[in-house]
């Protein structure tokens, strides 16, 4: 991990992109929520000065306030308070809000308040506690990156003590209608007093993400915004999660598409989750890893993250979906899409902001077609003849950039059926 010394960590928190519109964020300050933990949470924000941040109360989120916003925080306090205050209205206001594309972050209690292992919490994180005994205690633990997810942590010194405060310790639950979390950081040691389960902590999750409907959702079972230093990983977790702004151009479309991590996600060999990208936990059977290629649900999650439908599950399994989707936009029945007719209009449509699909059917129906997203580019019209657009892939192996010729070299034998699509973005 890269060590930054502290001035430079709290510029990362800083940083904005010109022309970007300010992050619209709504703290939640009412019934549940401790005094100390809001003011905390306000004060590692408004580092950040492409933010804005609003205390909401919990009748303003009851009578929709949150439309108004990018993302929802709840900070520490008493989680069930919290959701007796919000009641059954405003608890589906932050569900649909989150659905709709907005981000929820949560720490401590807010991170209770997401779980869907609760009667009374939101079911918009995939988790519950591995023990209804939760007093913990209160103190510094020690927290490690995931590998592969060091980013969360540049510019902040290790090792890494952060303060704790009876946060949850999560694990999976079993509602098979949420998709999975995944975890960010973990604990390196643990307090567990009160009678607490002991060497529960230590290994546990203490930051995780997922994905609900379009929106995004990270918690956090320790309190960074309450530890000095770690201004700069709250604001990324804010800024990572917010509802970013709708693809206006080809720029800001592929900005976000480059942020969906394709080579990290989607990978072959495991079943996943469509929109998550992250494995399922199902069981594959022995000798089919081959046949777990994910081609075509992560070309639906990048489609449905920029407002556009493409044909995916549940309308159609993961099974075969690549032959479904070819069939589906030749069809005429796929509204908004138009089939181009040359490697060079699809070239020339993705530079002018349009979202462009390469695909192909595989005429024996029980095999695999192959889908991806053409990228922007300037090639030839002798180089777009002989190797294609660039284009963005999950498959057998999985590619931010690779020309479509090399993309595509599983399915060589049925590139003169090869098509392109393209939808004007919303």
């Amino acid at each position: 991990m890269r060590t930054l010394p502290l001035v430079v960590s709290l510029l990362l928190c800083a940083i904005r992109l010109p022309g970007a519109p300010p992050v619209r964020i709504a703290l939640y300050g009412d019934r549940g929520a401790n005094s100390s933990s809001i003011e905390a949470a306000e004060h590692a924000l408004r580092n950040a000065p492409d933010f804005t941040v609003t205390r909401l109360a919990a009748e303003t989120i009851r009578s929709g306030g949150l439309k108004e916003f990018d993302v929802v925080v709840f900070p520490g306090g008493v989680a069930h308070k919290v959701s007796d205050a919000l009641g059954e209205n405003g608890r589906e206001n932050v569900r649909a809000f989150v659905s709709d594309g907005g981000g929820y972050v949560g720490f401590c209690s807010g991170a209770y308040l997401a779980c869907s292992g609760f009667r009374w919490g939101l079911g918009i994180l995939r988790a519950r506690t591995i023990s209804p005994l939760w007093r913990r205690g209160t103190g510094m633990v020690e927290l490690g990156p995931v590998s592969g997810l060091t980013r969360w942590f540049e510019g902040l010194p290790g090792p890494l003590p952060v303060r704790y405060a009876n946060g949850p310790i999560l694990e999976p639950d079993d509602s098979p209608a949420l998709p999975p979390y995944e975890v960010v950081a973990f604990y390196r040691s643990e307090l567990a007093e009160n009678g607490t389960p002991q060497g529960a902590m230590t290994g546990s999750p203490a930051m995780v993400r997922t994905r609900y409907g379009r929106g995004a959702v990270f918690v956090s079972s320790p309190h960074p915004e309450k530890t000095p230093g770690m201004e700069p990983m709250v604001c990324r977790m804010v800024r990572d999660t917010a509802r970013p702004p709708a693809p206006r151009d080809a720029a800001s479309l592929w900005e976000l598409w480059e942020g969906m991590e394709v080579e990290r996600l989607w990978k072959p060999g495991v079943i996943v989750d469509w929109l998550t990208g992250l494995p399922t936990g199902r069981t594959v059977k022995p000798g089919d890893t081959a046949k777990h290629t994910h081609c075509s649900q992560f070309v639906a999650a990048a489609c449905q993250r920029a407002g556009i439908y493409i044909l995916r599950p549940p309308e159609h399994s993961a099974t075969g979906l690549a032959n479904a989707q070819f069939e589906w936009l030749a069809s005429g029945a796929a509204k908004g899409w138009q089939r181009l007719d040359s490697a060079t209009a699809a070239q020339s449509a993705a530079n002018t902001g349009r979202v462009v699909v390469a695909v192909v059917r595989n005429p024996d129906a029980s095999r695999p077609g192959h889908i991806a997203l053409v990228r922007l580019g300037f090639k030839s019209s002798v180089e777009l003849e002989a190797e294609g657009p660039d284009v963005m892939q999950a498959g057998a192996r999985n590619r931010r950039s690779v020309p479509l010729r090399q993309g595509f070299s599983n399915h060589l034998e049925h590139i003169t059926g090869l098509a392109f699509f393209a939808h004007d973005l919303p």
